[in-house]
């Protein structure tokens, strides 16, 4: 899709990952767990990569990051909890506000699903949210089929939300 790129997550990303966290830090937390305080630092965000890239390492995981034209950081997307014995794991993203309705969502998941498909992955799972439609019609688009119903997939400003499992097979 043209005006996007994604690439893997590198350990000289904590000043990006910093700023995009900050800038967007108030509107993720209008719909998903927010990160403690202390994450918004230099060494927390290094610490954040570091393990990420780790898990890349085992094959647990695969971090990346999304750009538009201009380099401007504008999502991260990421498949993880990688199980080999199962070949499942986990996607998520997170898009900045002014691309949310833009296909930067839509972009994401169709190269994770071919990421995950180089990888050998045989199913993908993701949570969602009830109240997040967008995400949930990015989801179905692709192909996500609504597995079950989880009573608490995450607190929310101090709340329970309830959500979704949804699968993929590919």
């Amino acid at each position: 899709m043209p005006g996007y790129s994604i690439r893997a997550l590198q350990p000289d990303d904590v000043e990006v990952m910093l700023q995009f966290g900050l800038a967007h830090k108030s509107i993720f937390e209008r719909s998903i767990e927010a990160r403690p305080d202390d994450f918004y630092q230099p060494e927390a965000v290094q610490q954040h990569i570091a393990e990420f890239l780790l898990l890349e390492q085992q094959a647990l995981a695969l971090p990346t990051l999304i750009f538009n034209t201009d380099k401007e950081l504008i999502g991260r997307a990421n498949i993880k909890d990688i199980d080999q014995v199962t070949k499942s794991a986990y996607v998520g993203y997170r898009i900045a506000e002014h691309w949310s309705g833009k296909g930067v969502a839509s972009f994401a998941l169709y190269e994770l699903i071919q990421q995950a498909k180089q990888m050998g992955l045989m199913v993908l799972f993701a949570c969602v949210a009830t109240e997040n439609r967008a995400s949930m019609q990015v989801l179905k688009k692709a192909g996500f089929q609504q597995m079950e119903t989880i009573p608490q997939v995450a607190i929310v400003q101090g709340k329970a939300v309830a959500g979704y499992l949804m699968w993929l097979k590919l």
